[in-house]
């Protein structure tokens, strides 16, 4: 089982084929002064530290193009591209002197060449991800990555030139702790997911709501949304609540970036005694950790995907998503049990939120979406097929 091993955030845009947005028009990357262009390539940053981390290379090209790297120890998500692409690259976690590796791209007569160093290590290998069965062997795997594209809660990537994967992390204690994941989908304005977990000290509520609402400058300027994005039609719907980032101030001020935002029905659907809010209010009672070795794994997220999956879209073309979806994965006394629920978006005042339940396969057959791959084969397919009801606590009747 593949786990963590870098503490920067990954920003994973890979190759696409999709024919309404293809890589010859990619976004740019987000402005960083770290950016470096050398002509027909540009790399978002040339220093990774020593836990590791991910980088993101722009190549703009007329025709074939290759990319290599020097060292076994920083992979490239793809060697070879045709025009405009993007790669994605990964340094595993450096426990000795600072090093560095050279990225080379070429097409044609014309060359870009980056250094990037790592950091030198401090003799030990530390993993973000807080699972409690820590992979001892932790190699790249290109079906499971590394980093925190690697950790349990992380659904597969769908990837793509259009589509963002962020990592929000803050540091509490002196330790960095992850807030939550997420992967916006660039075309449709709207995360495909976020993921995050519950333990026994991001489920403690140590502060009110920040209403701190901000854009995400993560996401380029022209798929960004802001507060006119929402028409009043729909309300700003978290996907990671801010009821779900009580720990600290800095977390739940990372709920409010309009990238966590859905536009959804505020009757009857995201406001108490609506069908969503219930759900989620369940899902938080879950998450209500004691044990320091039990965590609660949460993916929830908005059906926009497949078009028919779409109720519609705003004036300004955000999706507004048909169904609501969250994936659960429990781990308590050394056990993992998974449920799932899948929930029209439509005015619906009910409590009896039960109904709404069913196997993470069964989410995963309808939202096209792979929950908790990085889990063992085994421990996967057996969570996610076996699913029932009375091993859950209900706060319904």
């Amino acid at each position: 089982m593949i786990k963590g091993l870098f503490k920067l955030f990954i920003l994973f845009i890979v190759y696409s084929t999709v024919v309404s947005c293809s890589e010859q028009n990619i976004p740019d990357l987000p402005e960083n002064p770290g950016n470096t262009n050398q002509g027909i390539a540009s790399i978002d940053q040339t220093q990774i530290n020593a836990n590791g981390g991910g980088f993101i290379i722009r190549v703009k090209a007329d025709g074939t193009w290759q990319a290599s790297s020097s060292e076994t120890w920083c992979t490239l998500s793809r060697a070879s591209g045709n025009g405009n692409g993007s790669i994605s690259g990964y340094m595993k976690a450096n426990t000795e002197a600072e090093r560095s590796v050279i990225i080379t791209i070429i097409a044609g007569k014309e060359k870009a060449e980056f250094t990037l160093k790592q950091l030198a290590g401090n003799g030990s290998n530390p993993d973000p991800d807080p699972s409690p069965d820590p992979d001892p062997n932790p190699d790249p795997d290109p079906e499971k990555p590394s980093g925190y594209a690697g950790r349990i809660e992380i659904p597969v990537l769908k990837g793509g030139s259009m589509n963002i994967f962020h990592t929000w992390t803050t540091k509490e204690n002196g330790k960095e702790t992850v807030t939550y994941s997420y992967e916006y989908d660039c075309t449709k304005k709207h995360v495909r997911w976020v993921a995050f977990t519950f333990d026994n000290y991001t489920c403690q509520s140590n502060v009110k709501r920040s209403d701190a609402w901000k854009e995400d400058t993560n996401i380029p300027a022209q798929y960004r949304t802001s507060k006119s994005d929402y028409n009043p039609e729909y309300t700003r719907g978290h996907m990671v609540g801010s009821g779900d980032r009580v720990y600290s101030r800095a977390a739940n001020e990372q709920t409010f970036y309009y990238s966590n935002m859905s536009p959804q029905q505020q009757a009857g659907f995201n406001t108490g005694g609506g069908v969503w809010n219930n759900v989620e209010d369940q899902v938080q009672a879950w998450g209500q950790i004691n044990n320091p070795a039990d965590t609660l794994y949460v993916v929830k997220g908005g059906t926009i995907d497949k078009e028919e999956d779409i109720r519609t879209r705003t004036s300004t073309g955000v999706a507004v998503p048909k169904y609501y979806f969250i994936a659960v994965l429990s781990y308590k006394n050394k056990q993992y049990k998974g449920i799932a629920f899948y929930v029209e978006h439509t005015n619906n005042k009910t409590n009896l939120i039960k109904r709404y339940s069913m196997s993470i396969r069964e989410l995963e057959q309808k939202t096209g979406i792979n929950f908790f791959h990085n889990l063992e084969d085994a421990i996967e397919n057996n969570v996610e097929i076996n699913y029932n009801p009375s091993d859950w606590s209900w706060k319904e009747g």
